[in-house]
């Protein structure tokens, strides 16, 4: 195993959270885990879908009811383009 910041193998075992394995690199100092858990977004479909929405007249509230996507979220997505 390698240290994701320095990729030093001089690493310890540094307890445990949430049931998963911390490690310490003894070279600079970074605390990781072993493997980290995919990316939970969603799906660009979805996006597109709530954009062309708001495109089309549809209020940010609405799509979030619609579509169950947080209002918030429309609006970083709409920021972005």
């Amino acid at each position: 195993m390698k240290c994701p910041e320095c990729k030093s193998t001089h690493i310890n075992k540094n307890g445990q959270k949430k049931g998963k394995q911390n490690y310490l690199c003894v070279t600079c100092g970074r605390q990781f885990i072993d493997c980290y858990p995919p990316h939970r977004g969603y799906a660009q479909e979805v996006k597109d879908e709530c954009v062309k929405m708001y495109v089309n007249g549809m209020a940010f509230r609405e799509i979030e009811r619609v579509k169950g996507v947080h209002h918030t979220t429309i609006m970083n997505w709409v920021k972005q383009l």
